[in-house]
């Protein structure tokens, strides 16, 4: 948490120092109308990298990881409410496609490779965000935004499938807690916005119910205690 909140901090302070390179009085501010604005709409597109937070159980000699990250890409809706002159609701219900490896090694047979587990994921992704802005510098303008998203995976693993691959089950339910800055770029016809935003899991997304379907492969969900979601997603909104 603490390198998620060191980054933004990073991000913020360079949007507003390069904002303040490049504030010329006198210059033409583009598209002054978009903030004032009660109600506006967007649409977004970003990649995106999925990860677990895994912390295991050291019941047995199997330990799970994720050491690889795939790219994955982002699109949604974008709808801003303003509450204030620094303030405005965003609710951006989008779609979320990507995918995440877990390696499972066993720490007493180190000569076996490693057994691989891909699971892929489509997320509904329903964020209500508080975004606050800094004073506008000629036509950029630095911002935080932060909320709580309700997230649903709809390509979430239902039951264990040894066959396919398949050595865990999960929740396809689960909340997330977002975090992010930008910085927003006052276009002559439109604003866009380059946003890096951090999206952590909240909950234990693990199915550790016994599936008596597959007995054998139950161990593969004992050597794990906890795993949440971990999404960096960073977009390019256009308002």
């Amino acid at each position: 948490m603490k390198k998620v909140l060191v980054i933004l901090l990073l991000l913020l302070s360079s949007g507003y120092i390069y904002s303040q390179g490049n504030y010329r009085p006198g210059r033409i501010l583009n598209n002054q109308r978009v903030d004032q604005k009660r109600l506006h709409f967007g649409f977004t597109l970003g990649l995106n990298a999925m990860d677990y937070a895994i912390r295991n159980s050291a019941k047995d000699n199997v330990r799970a990881e994720q050491v690889t990250f795939s790219p994955g890409f982002s699109v949604g809706i974008i709808s801003d409410l303003k509450l204030h002159e620094n303030f405005s609701l965003r609710f951006q219900p989008g779609l979320e496609f990507g995918q995440r490896t877990i390696l499972y090694s066993d720490d007493d047979d180190l000569e076996t490779p490693a057994n691989e587990n891909i699971l892929e994921s489509v997320v509904i992704n329903l964020p209500l965000l508080l975004k606050y802005r800094a004073k506008r510098l000629d036509n950029y303008r630095p911002y935080l935004v932060g909320g709580f998203s309700y997230k649903m995976d709809v390509q979430a693993p239902g039951h264990l499938d040894p066959e396919k691959n398949v050595m865990v089950s999960l929740k396809p339910n689960f909340f997330c807690l977002e975090l992010g800055a930008g910085i927003d770029f006052y276009l002559p016809y439109f604003k866009f916005a380059t946003e890096l935003k951090f999206s952590l899991g909240l909950q234990d997304i693990l199915n550790h119910k016994l599936d008596s379907e597959n007995p054998d492969a139950d161990f593969y969900t004992y050597s794990i205690n906890r795993m949440s979601s971990k999404v960096v997603t960073l977009s390019f909104h256009f308002e």
